[in-house]
């Protein structure tokens, strides 16, 4: 298959393979656009979007050098960012040792393409440790064990890991270095941690040959719509495969993690642009 120009695979096109071949298909290769809604109510799930977006640019201000008085005056008029903003400061990355990179984007060959990602934090010790972070703005906290399976979990480690092959590249970081932390305002003392390993590195490499493999090989009829057709709830192309017309409940994604529910109207957050 002819991946369209300047195609990069991401942890989110990953999943979205993984989730559903024909969702990967239809969003990333066709780039169709999304004919219906992901979930109800609809107002509800625009705010949170809304809401994450805001907070990530809000602490990509403070590591930008932006002074922490003038950020919390821009936001003191809303009580849900101000809420989850002092959260973080609570939680106190800023005083953390090493260099630190927010929304800092690396991208490395792999199989004649390339895999990219994109860290919300990335704070890099002299002694050669890295800690990657990424701010889940989701409402409730899922299982670890949901989290260790999610392609971000796998990807972002290992294109940093990757790095240290890479020829002028500053980051030389072994892959018993690094360390990837999930961080959730709305639960923000209970950061899920998962340590990586050079054993994992090399399964992950195993891992992402064979599924990268597999798509480049197939042609659109070897995309097949997922078996488990309650995520098609929550799939706004749920219309162009005949799986529904109305949206799934949010609420229900809570009780249906385990089905990676919740990855069906996962927000993106790696499409922000850089704050001004």
């Amino acid at each position: 298959m002819k991946l369209p120009e300047h195609f990069s695979f991401n942890q989110q096109n990953l999943q979205d393979y993984h989730d559903c071949p024909r969702r990967f298909y239809l969003r990333h290769v066709l780039k169709q656009a999304w004919p219906a809604l992901e979930s109800e109510p609809v107002r509800e799930q625009e705010d949170l979007i809304a809401l994450g977006e805001r907070f990530h640019r809000t602490v990509q201000q403070l590591f930008a050098g932006v002074p922490r008085n003038k950020i919390e005056a821009s936001i003191a008029e809303e009580a849900d960012l101000s809420t989850w903003w002092n959260q973080f400061i609570q939680f106190d990355l800023y005083s953390l040792p090493g260099d630190k990179y927010s929304e800092v984007s690396f991208s490395v060959p792999f199989e004649k393409t390339r895999l990219t990602a994109k860290f919300d934090l990335l704070i890099y010790s002299p002694n050669q440790r890295a800690l990657i972070y990424d701010w889940k703005t989701s409402q409730h906290l899922p299982k670890r064990s949901w989290l260790s399976e999610r392609m971000q979990t796998r990807v972002y480690p290992f294109v940093l890991a990757s790095l240290a092959s890479q020829a002028g590249s500053e980051f030389a970081i072994p892959a018993d270095n690094i360390q990837m932390i999930y961080w959730y305002p709305a639960f923000p003392d209970a950061p899920i941690r998962f340590d990586y390993s050079e054993k994992q590195f090399d399964a992950d490499r195993q891992n992402l040959h064979s599924t990268i493999q597999e798509i480049l090989k197939l042609d659109e009829s070897g995309f097949p719509k997922t078996d488990k057709e309650l995520l098609c709830n929550f799939c706004q192309y749920r219309s162009l495969c005949n799986r529904g017309v109305n949206a799934g409940d949010r609420s229900q994604s809570d009780e249906l993690e385990d089905e990676a529910a919740s990855s069906a109207f996962e927000f993106d957050f790696d499409q922000i642009s850089p704050a001004d």
